[in-house]
């Protein structure tokens, strides 16, 4: 083990201190030398006299002379100065197990990722301590693990809708969120607000396919992206994969035949009676629709119309070899094509659905430019058949964001963050998984809400799950259920040192006691400990600072979340007033306030824009 030895700053402040002893050491020792006694020292000291012996030549010699011992003796006394110093550089106090501990105010204070105040409406909210809310403020994503009923709605979902002000995508499975905070998004924070529910005909729209530009140079990338989204080759293997990947060109080549047509030759839609519109339905319709012998008969007279846009005779050349290819196909392995390709496609033979992605009411760019709330509501009895749906459209989003870097343009000016409760619904998500480096960077940040890891790991593997847990530098974490997952936070919140002292006693020919003191290994929190958290508390684990021992946000028992859904429902607040018999119920600590179920029955809360 090599020495530790002071630094530049350390050793000028040695030196100078070298320099103060010297002198006031060697100011009493003259007194010594020239034989004064300690009493006639304590009553006429001062420190001025060794400058005065050594300055002033009116002084005899001989007196003079004895401030050189003087400063030698303090010199000499001097030296223990970085001695002791260096001794301290080079001694271990570090505690033998470690010395975890929870977050103290002063640590929260001076805390770089998060904000400990009362109000804040660009970062995400998550929790409370002491009276005030915890605000995580970095360009990072966020996790919460939480089981059912634990109140990851009412703690993190309800009060971050109620406060952020710039855009929102929010995975809203029971509609909750759209039901309680859409008129808040929409009236208090001035939020464009949308809800998309493709199971429902009062949904708003998204069509994938309108980011795909076949025109621009780069529309035959953003279209082979779309289809590994649609056509996944994650997972499979052997023939499984083979026939996948068969479909996805199938795909791609209606695709660009249907786009060719809506610009070249509208009257061939009407001759397949397909709707010239540009989406992933009217694509299955061509598929079930389309006479392949009668297009592929007439490739010279769609070359010919495209001849003067050399893009579109790429595409149409393309699409045309890729309908042949499909078309020349054995029947029986055209059999296995058909079925990857109705198997993938499968949900836009619903006509919600297709009413769904056919049209576009928002645009995805424009997320980080306005300020922008889109509730994807798919109600629970629904998300065994969203499966697709919810990939297809995350994977999207996160993809179109990709597009456009913050650092060239300038109008992308507020992030948007993406709420996604039960996150294992959404399926695997490989440009998360392998994007999560820089997605934050394009401002865009993820709140990852899943029950236990173990849902992770089925979908993402062990090693991907933690490359995926890795990316969340701020976890907030509920009472734990999974054993596992207890194990593994009670480790990532650190261990103590304890120390327990002993006694031992001897007999014999003589009695001899002996005391001694042993120091063990203790979790800060054991994982028993994280089963048995109250339903109010929760804890933050944060890369790089000590963890965050809060309380949960819950909306419906705090002024500053229930006053803004008040001030949107005139029926609510006289609903409030009626239960506590007081009008001063805005801004009060203590009101009472109605339950979510009579919230709700009041149904001034839901934004009116699909009515």
């Amino acid at each position: 083990m090599s020495l530790k030895l002071p630094d530049k700053a350390q050793w000028s402040f040695i030196a100078l201190l070298m320099v103060l002893i010297t002198y006031y050491i060697g100011s009493v020792a003259i007194y010594f030398i020239n034989h004064k006694t300690p009493l006639f020292i304590w009553k006429h000291y001062d420190s001025m006299l060794l400058w005065q012996v050594i300055t002033d030549s009116s002084i005899k010699s001989a007196v003079r002379l004895t401030s050189i011992p003087s400063l030698l003796c303090g010199l000499l006394m001097s030296v223990v100065a970085p001695g002791f110093i260096i001794w301290k550089l080079n001694q271990d106090d570090s505690p033998l197990f470690g010395d975890a501990k929870f977050a103290s105010d002063a640590d929260l204070k001076k805390s770089k990722l998060l904000k400990w105040e009362k109000e804040n409406d660009k970062d995400i909210l998550v929790g409370r301590y002491k009276g005030k809310y915890l605000w995580y403020t970095a360009p990072d994503f966020v996790s919460l693990g939480a089981g059912t009923r634990a109140g990851k709605g009412a703690a993190i979902g309800i009060p971050n809708m109620l406060v952020k002000k710039h855009s929102i995508i929010a995975l809203d499975p029971k509609q909750e969120l759209w039901k309680i905070t859409s008129k808040v998004r929409e009236l208090l924070l001035e939020n464009k607000v949308y809800l998309l529910d493709p199971f429902n005909s009062k949904t708003h729209q998204c069509n994938p396919l309108f980011y795909v530009d076949l025109k621009a140079e780069s529309g035959a990338k953003d279209l082979l992206k779309l289809v590994e989204i649609l056509f996944p080759s994650f997972g499979l293997t052997g023939a499984e994969a083979h026939f996948n990947n068969l479909a996805g060109q199938y795909w791609t080549g209606l695709a660009k035949l249907l786009h060719f047509c809506i610009n070249f030759a509208p009257d061939w839609l009407e001759e397949f009676s397909v709707k010239p519109v540009f989406s992933i339905g009217t694509v299955v319709d061509l598929y079930s629709n389309i006479d392949r012998e009668q297009v592929l008969n007439n490739r010279e007279s769609f070359e010919e119309l495209a001849k003067g846009d050399e893009t579109a005779f790429f595409h149409l050349r393309d699409a045309l070899t890729k309908i042949r290819e499909y078309h020349e196909t054995e029947d029986e392995q055209r059999s296995s094509v058909d079925g990857s390709f109705r198997k993938k496609m499968s949900l836009f033979y619903l006509p919600t659905v297709r009413k769904c992605t056919d049209g576009n009411d928002f645009d995805l760019r424009q997320m980080r430019r306005e300020d922008i709330t889109v509730y994807v509501g798919v109600n629970a009895e629904d998300m065994i058949l969203a499966y697709d749906f919810l990939n297809l459209f995350f994977n999207l989003v996160v993809e179109v964001t990709l597009r456009e870097n913050p650092d060239f343009d300038s109008t992308l000016k507020h992030d948007c963050l993406l709420f996604l409760d039960e996150f294992p619904s959404i399926g695997y998500m490989p440009i998360i998984k392998k994007g999560s480096g820089y997605i934050a960077g394009y401002k865009l940040k993820l709140l990852t809400i899943y029950q236990n890891i173990s849902q992770l790991n089925e979908i993402y593997g062990t090693e991907g799950a933690k490359t995926l847990m890795s990316a969340h530098p701020c976890r907030v974490i509920y009472a734990v259920s999974e054993e596992d997952d207890a194990k593994k936070i009670s480790e990532k919140l650190g261990y103590i040192t304890t120390k327990s002292k002993g006694s031992s006693k001897t007999s014999g020919k003589a009695t001899s006691r002996s005391n001694s003191e042993s120091e063990a290994q203790r979790a800060l929190v054991l994982p028993q400990e994280l089963g048995t958290l109250n339903f109010t508390e929760e804890m933050i684990i944060l890369k790089g600072e000590h963890p965050v021992k809060a309380e949960k946000a819950l909306y419906y028992l705090d002024p500053y979340f229930m006053d803004r859904l008040m001030l949107v429902s005139p029926k609510l607040t006289a609903l409030t007033a009626e239960i506590n018999k007081t009008n001063n119920i805005f801004g009060t600590k203590g009101i009472k306030y109605p339950s979510k179920e009579k919230m709700l029955s009041v149904g001034e809360l839901e934004s009116e824009v699909l009515l």
